[in-house]
């Protein structure tokens, strides 16, 4: 339908050029200019000669002005057809965003294959490179998937921890939902989980060396053992959480007014 309506302004716009061009060809070596200088107090006084210079300057000046009008017309057109072209691409990139969102959620709930499943998962990180409006919705759909596979007492798939990487690897609008996922011994240095939401989590041994915790909620949260050094927890909540032989150092960041020494982390 864009394509049609980018011809039909193309063909519309030529079709205007082409008017305007004959019809100041017509009359710019017509009578026009002679009717114009008669039309100029004092014409009649010309000598022949000074008439036939007269006619041709305004024969220029017409010609000078059309000549503007068919920029201006160009111009106009030029536009047009730039702004169809432009809602042609972005609409096409938006069904290609939506197609593809759309195959990479059927992959990851398929039920036949952890690889088919795992490529959904990175389908999903492609989606979010390619379209920051569609971060939100897969940001939602990964956290729900990590949330159902890193369960009590089995350790999290590979689909699962890869969807996991995806999610720290970034910055999400909104708070990442992981309460209460299991991922004892996870690796997660460098995490970038800023605001998110990680009551009663199970983190026991893991490593969150320079992970960004800050403003996240870890109330309940087992991160006894875990490697904190270099994290940033300023502003998290850490009501109930246990961080016995937890580890950091001079470079984690700490709540204001919490005593790391006193819930039993050790401190390098």
């Amino acid at each position: 339908m864009a394509e049609r309506t980018s011809a039909a302004l193309a063909w519309t716009g030529g079709a205007a050029l082409c008017a305007v061009l004959a019809a100041a060809v017509l009359a710019a070596f017509g009578p026009l200019p002679g009717l114009v200088l008669d039309a100029t107090p004092g014409a009649g006084e010309l000598a022949a000669a000074e008439r036939v210079a007269a006619e041709g300057d305004i024969r220029n000046s017409l010609l000078q002005a059309v000549a503007g009008l068919l920029l201006v017309i160009g111009a106009v057109t030029a536009w047009r057809q730039y702004l169809v072209a432009r809602r042609q691409h972005l609409l096409s990139r938006h069904i290609a965003v939506t197609d593809a969102f759309a195959r990479a959620v059927e992959q990851l709930g398929s039920a036949e294959s952890a690889a088919v499943r795992l490529g959904g998962v990175y389908a999903l990180d492609r989606v979010a490179d390619d379209d920051p409006a569609e971060r939100t919705r897969v940001a939602e759909i990964l956290t729900a998937f990590v949330r159902e596979h890193a369960t009590d007492g089995e350790p999290p798939p590979r689909e699962a921890v890869a969807a996991l990487s995806v999610l720290v690897r970034r910055d999400w609008p909104g708070r990442l939902d992981l309460d209460a996922v299991a991922l004892p011994g996870a690796r997660l240095a460098r995490a970038r989980l800023r605001g998110a939401s990680l009551r009663g989590a199970d983190l026991s041994g893991a490593d969150l060396h320079g992970a960004v915790l800050a403003g996240a909620a870890l109330d309940g949260a087992d991160l006894r053992r875990a490697e904190l050094s270099g994290a940033d927890l300023s502003g998290a909540g850490l009501d109930g959480a246990r961080l016995s032989a937890a580890t950091a150092d001079s470079a984690t960041r700490w709540p204001a007014g919490f005593a790391p020494a006193d819930h039993g982390v050790a401190l390098g």
